[in-house]
């Protein structure tokens, strides 16, 4: 996934507020050429009950498309709520203003469309001991009552509209911008000590609060505490969303051939995902000496025999994120192709046994690295070779050579050990999985060896 250097946390939440939803689309001829089973309705379109869930989601009631995962999710967004309120009852805070698209969906279990595709999307939710307000464009209005916020909770500001019989609360004026919805919002609220997510909200908003309570803590760690152990149902989706995408990097594995380009590769990938529920986030399929540049995106270059193919991709499901790698070559690999591979899985299974609650992050990322050096691959130069995930693909702790985080069971990490070399190529492989008290589960199972694409 993107690279990023270690404990850049505002640039971790700046990369993915600026990022942007993909969606793909494909014939329902093309299903067979993917791996997908062809049987469409009479639009073309996969059934629900078609969507590739795993045998453990059918038998634990995880399905798709019909009202229980509707159910669950209310229920999760519920829990998620009291898990803050919970902290703030515990510190003694009055009022959370969270404003990045993770944590407003966290805490007040509204996810927005135009958060996901405005890089500058002004809008917070203010969460006190007993209310969810929403300060937001009004065109986010309606979506937010369907998602189950009060009417009266939401402040919408500038101009939308509906036509026919729709009701004049919904297309009124009600604030003319941010700053007067938030104010707004604040006089519904009493509060004398408050967290806030600084890093998102405009700077008036930020004047206000401090106008109100002089000392206003961050809330961007705050929130990664609270989000960093993930209950039962969160672990499901990230679990699912995780299969989605090794599915999905099967399929393009399955599908490359010589002469094929990397954006082709990439829209199969991008196609499946999107067809087992997922929304395509990151999409590197990059091939060739290509395949070196660690957040490129696909190119019209044909494969050739002996390329390498390396893919890292993620996808979104109701909000929760995937992030996995994996390395093919067109062709018979090349003994230094597969040496260097074979360095990096090992160092990847070493840091996955290593994945033990009370263990220092620090101490996990220098086994990986002593591991991969210790099967020739040296110098192995690494910032990270992992992260936590959830709402956020990155998130805390990074496996980094500095943290003294200790590991806590309950966590769901991603674990890397990507090479790239400018003139040769690049190589990966990631895995994800959930920290438990016996050690670390992995959510994904593919193949994991240097993959063979028939040339």
């Amino acid at each position: 996934m993107h690279e990023f250097a270690s404990g850049d946390f505002h640039g971790i939440c700046s990369y993915y507020r600026n990022s942007v939803s993909i969606m793909y689309c494909i014939q329902p001829q093309n299903l067979l050429s993917m791996g997908w089973p062809a049987e469409t309705d009479s639009a073309g379109l996969l059934r629900p009950s078609q969507r590739p869930i795993s045998n453990q989601d059918r038998n634990d009631g995880m399905s798709l498309g019909d009202t229980a995962l509707v159910a669950q999710l209310k229920t999760l967004a519920d829990e998620r709520l009291a898990r803050v309120r919970r902290k703030m009852e515990a510190e003694g805070y009055d009022l959370v203003v969270v404003a990045s698209p993770e944590n407003v969906l966290y805490a007040a279990g509204y996810e927005s469309m135009g958060a996901t595709i405005n890089r500058r999307y002004d809008y917070a939710a203010l969460i006190t001991r007993d209310t969810v307000l929403l300060v937001a464009p009004a065109a986010d209005f309606a979506p937010a009552i369907d998602a189950g916020l009060i009417p009266d909770d939401i402040f919408p500001f500038g101009k939308f509209f509906f036509s026919g019989s729709t009701p004049s609360a919904h297309t009124a004026v009600r604030h003319t911008s941010f700053s007067d919805a938030f104010e707004a919002a604040m006089r519904r609220v009493r509060a004398n000590r408050i967290v806030a997510e600084k890093a998102y909200l405009p700077h008036t908003a930020i004047d206000h609060l401090v106008r109100k309570d002089g000392d206003i803590a961050d809330a961007t760690s705050w929130m990664f505490a609270v989000r960093a152990v993930k209950l039962p149902f969160e672990v499901r989706l990230l679990r699912y969303a995780t299969e989605i995408t090794q599915q999905a990097i099967d399929a393009g594995i399955t599908a490359a051939r010589v002469g094929m380009t990397d954006k082709e590769v990439a829209s199969v990938v991008a196609s499946r995902m999107s067809l087992g529920g997922g929304l395509p986030r990151n999409v590197t399929v990059v091939g060739g000496e290509r395949s070196a540049l660690a957040d490129a995106m696909s190119s019209e270059r044909p494969l050739q025999k002996g390329d390498l193919l390396r893919f890292d991709v993620g996808c979104s499901y109701y909000g929760y994120k995937s992030d996995m790698a994996r390395t093919a070559v067109i062709g018979k690999p090349s003994s230094l192709q597969s040496e260097r591979y074979t360095a990096l899985l090992e160092g990847l299974l070493v840091a996955i046994d290593r994945m033990r609650p009370g263990t220092r992050a620090r101490d996990v990322f220098a086994a990986g690295v002593a591991a991969v050096e210790d099967h020739g691959l040296k110098p192995f130069r690494r910032q990270h070779i992992g992260h936590a995930i959830g709402m956020a693909v990155y998130e805390a702790p990074v496996i980094t050579p500095e943290s003294e985080d200790i590991l806590v069971a309950g966590t769901a990490f991603c674990l890397e050990t990507p090479y790239y070399e400018p003139g040769w190529g690049g190589m990966m492989v990631e895995d994800t999985g959930t920290l438990t008290e016996e050690g670390f589960q992995l959510f994904s199972s593919s193949d994991r060896t240097l993959r063979i694409v028939a040339d």
